[in-house]
């Protein structure tokens, strides 16, 4: 599959690039540099723009200032997730991902993944810049998942991009969650949010539990086969299952907290009162696009 983004780099530009992302072991990086840059301006762009179009909700300007801060950083992180999952559905479908698990590369395919790096850059800058706010954990967050990602660039496991990218399904009812519970109560009709509760729940456990789990597996059995090839040194495959599982568990721990909440919540009703927290809202720096 092609890339409709791909530019042709002045002769002098392509091998200053190519020099340079040769000698980081990026190789592949270089005709998709200018996407990655492109990616962190336009979400960049989004967060900038954000308090612009999102006053135009009274309420929003009723909130502290990080609160605002994080209502644009959600903002950013919803249009991020319908338009990398947009974007990472066509490559389940391209034939020369298919040959390989672990080492193909595809134009398309370094199109996905730089739209993911130039996120997560992004993700980083924000973590730092406000690093006083949302705590260092964040920042680290932002870091890991760059450092990940960015390794399919070698190239390594691109076929794998738009497996691990469809725990995004998930975020869009995640962002709304968070919308409703740090809006003024009744912003969001509780019908709506009864009815986004239930796809968060069934998304989240499907497409970060099943999906992750069996994703996983999956990519043991690939480096299994392919242990002895000197394409991939042992510090490879540690990094990225460690970073996966581990990721895979602290979901399920998310899970359980999400189910806890939500049984709360309905006990709560019964007893025609609210006083238990909810699990997603206890803690004003828990960013959504977090739980990635």
């Amino acid at each position: 599959m092609l890339d409709p983004l791909a530019i042709e780099y002045p002769p002098v530009v392509q091998e200053a690039l190519e020099s340079f992302f040769e000698f980081v072991g990026l190789p592949a990086l270089v005709s998709h540099f200018h996407e990655v840059i492109l990616a962190f301006w336009l979400y960049q762009g989004l967060f900038l723009l954000g308090p612009l179009f999102n006053s135009k909700i009274s309420s929003y300007n009723t909130l502290p200032k990080r609160t605002r801060i994080n209502f644009d950083i959600h903002v950013v992180s919803q249009v991020q997730c319908l338009l990398i999952v947009a974007l990472a559905f066509p490559a389940f479908f391209d034939p020369v991902l298919q040959t390989d698990h672990l080492f193909a590369y595809s134009p398309y395919g370094g199109l996905v993944y730089a739209f993911a790096v130039g996120y997560f850059a992004w993700d980083t800058y924000i973590s730092l810049k406000y690093i006083k706010w949302f705590g260092a954990g964040f920042a680290v967050h932002g870091i890991a998942s760059l450092c990940v990602f960015i390794l399919s660039f070698r190239p390594f496991l691109m076929y794998y991009g738009p497996v691990f990218l469809m725990f995004e399904l998930s975020t869009p009812f995640l962002n709304v969650h968070w919308f409703a519970t740090h809006l003024p109560p009744n912003t969001v009709p509780e019908k709506i949010q009864v009815i986004n509760g239930i796809l968060l729940l069934l998304s989240f456990f499907l497409a970060r539990i099943v999906w992750g789990f069996l994703s996983v597996g999956v990519l043991i059995y690939d480096f299994y086969k392919q242990f002895n090839d000197v394409r991939m040194p042992l510090w490879l495959p540690s990094v990225i299952l460690t970073s996966n599982v581990s990721l895979d568990f602290l979901n399920v721990y998310w899970f359980s907290k999400m189910i806890g909440a939500a049984q709360r919540r309905l006990q709560a009703k019964k007893n025609q009162k609210s006083d238990q927290p909810d699990i997603l809202n206890e803690d004003e720096n828990a960013k959504g696009h977090k739980m990635e």
